[in-house]
């Protein structure tokens, strides 16, 4: 019995510390590669992607006959769930197709458009942004409004983990320091979607001072 409780106890240990390791690994990946290319290169092959809810709910708060631009597009599953009448703009570091908009953020390059789309919609994008502040002062001119999703940091949540979740999160913003972002860059910002709901909160921003 002894024995048993001894090899169950080593087993865990052995788990958690692989798991660190694990973490840690890619950490150190997030904190060495400025943008994963080869991984977005895999989600836009791979088609729908299992949080593709995000993108349906969305699309929910875009009115039929909307001009879209489509940051960080990936597999460019939100058109399938846009209202009759919209124009979509797919924009991504991977060019899924001829008319994606090449963009790398982290790279200081940013996407060059001939007009003011009426929605940019960053789903999933923000967390990937190793300068948040110039993401939020070069995107919203892009857009009358902005549809942005984000996984903010729970108290008492671990930055490594986040780092290290197979993602590689790069900023780790709480739902109070987000909000100070926004208000710092300009912003206002309405909470479309509470935290509750998806377990992420999808945020309508506007420029403060717009005039249309």
């Amino acid at each position: 019995m002894l024995l048993k409780k001894i090899t169950t106890r080593l087993r865990f240990e052995t788990n958690r510390l692989f798991n660190w390791l694990r973490i840690c690994r890619e950490a150190c990946v997030t904190l060495l590669v400025r943008t994963h290319v080869r991984r977005w290169e895999k989600v836009a092959q791979a088609g729908k992607p299992t949080w593709d809810e995000r993108n349906e709910t969305i699309s929910g708060f875009i009115p039929a006959g909307s001009s879209v631009l489509d940051v960080g597009c990936g597999a460019q599953t939100l058109k399938q769930y846009l209202k009759p009448g919209c124009r979509y703009q797919p924009c991504d570091v991977v060019k899924s197709s001829p008319d994606v908009i090449f963009c790398d953020f982290n790279a200081g390059i940013y996407p060059e458009t001939k007009e003011t789309f009426d929605y940019v919609v960053c789903s999933g994008v923000l967390e990937y942004i190793r300068q948040p502040e110039e993401f939020l002062r070069r995107i919203p001119p892009l857009g009358r409004s902005v549809i942005i999703s984000y996984n903010t940091l729970a108290p008492g949540g671990s930055k490594l983990a986040r780092m290290g979740n197979g993602w590689g999160w790069v900023n780790h913003f709480t739902s109070q320091e987000l909000e100070n972002l926004f208000a710092k860059s300009g912003l206002s910002w309405t909470i479309l979607v509470p935290h509750e709901k998806l377990g992420f909160p999808i945020f309508l921003l506007n420029a403060k001072n717009r005039i249309e």
